[in-house]
């Protein structure tokens, strides 16, 4: 069975930054949905990530919307079961280069996400996934 893949247009959002690592907090970057219910969410921030305060902001923001979305009748739609950190997860997939800041934050995210219904994984953009050899 091949995957299903739709664009949606984002939304006009004032915190939209097309210069940012995380240019829109009001979409879910991808999203697959498993046919044993529940759902893997990713967040992808495809240039390096700086530890600066609005950049901790930006990527905290972001996860506590992918968090709302899973708790939204949407999700339970899509999933077709309520979000558990047995069937949901967030990836977040960081520039390799994003700052050590960055990457202890969100060592400290798990309890957060698992307390809303998903398991945090994060992890290093592979070369291939960005266009690199």
């Amino acid at each position: 069975m091949t995957a299903v893949v739709t664009n949606h247009d984002v939304p006009d959002d004032p915190r939209n930054d097309p210069n940012s690592p995380i240019p829109n907090l009001n979409v879910i970057d991808v999203a697959g949905y498993k046919k044993t219910g529940g759902a893997d969410l990713s967040i992808i921030v495809a240039s390096p990530l700086d530890g600066d305060p609005a950049s901790q902001t930006r990527l905290l923001d972001k996860i506590q919307g992918y968090l709302s979305h899973i708790q939204s009748p949407e999700f339970l739609a899509d999933a077709g079961v309520a979000p558990d950190p047995s069937n949901t997860t967030i990836n977040v997939i960081l520039h390799p280069d994003s700052s050590n800041v960055i990457r202890e934050l969100l060592e400290r995210c798990h309890a957060w996400t698992n307390e809303h219904g998903a398991s945090l994984v994060v992890r290093d953009l592979e070369p291939s996934e960005s266009g690199g050899t």
